[in-house]
């Protein structure tokens, strides 16, 4: 009876554990700082995957991994569908660093959103936006962030 008793207090205080250990780092907000370039990768007749260079300053004292998600894109304001993060992403504790996201999404939805801007053929400019949740982990804890970035590119020269 004694052992199931000292059993049932262990399963009772590692949730507890859990929290304090939780609540013992600090966590500030990693701060994304620009696109540095942008690349088509790849392009089929059904998907394109893109390559996104992307700035990003985690001011933590511990590494940061972002888990693949599906996020929105917009091109000059445009919806142009889902794309899939194709990899999990470490973002090295404090350091500003550049990361390669890779964005796999639907040739048919990119081209639709494209065609439907002129200002991006005129210019060899475009606004590409990325809005959706994204989880990310440190320590066995996630979380959910919302990004919502737009950065203007130039087609030209990429």
């Amino acid at each position: 009876m004694a052992k199931g008793f000292r059993n049932f207090i262990l399963w009772l205080s590692l949730p507890v554990f859990s929290l304090v250990l939780g609540g013992c780092f600090e966590y500030e907000d990693v701060e994304f700082l620009g696109m540095e370039r942008f690349n088509l990768e790849k392009q089929s007749t059904e998907q394109v995957l893109v390559k996104l260079d992307l700035k990003i300053n985690n001011p933590n004292t511990y590494n940061i991994t972002i888990k693949p998600a599906v996020l929105d894109i917009y091109i000059n304001g445009e919806y142009a569908g889902k794309t899939k993060m194709k990899d999990k992403i470490v973002l090295k504790k404090k350091t500003t660093g550049v990361y390669p996201f890779y964005l796999q999404a639907k040739t048919k939805d990119l081209m639709t959103a494209a065609t439907s801007s002129l200002g991006a053929m005129l210019t060899g400019k475009v606004r590409l936006g990325i809005k959706g949740n994204i989880k990310a982990k440190a320590y066995g804890v996630g979380k959910k962030f919302y990004i919502n970035e737009e950065e203007t590119i130039s087609l030209v020269g990429q």
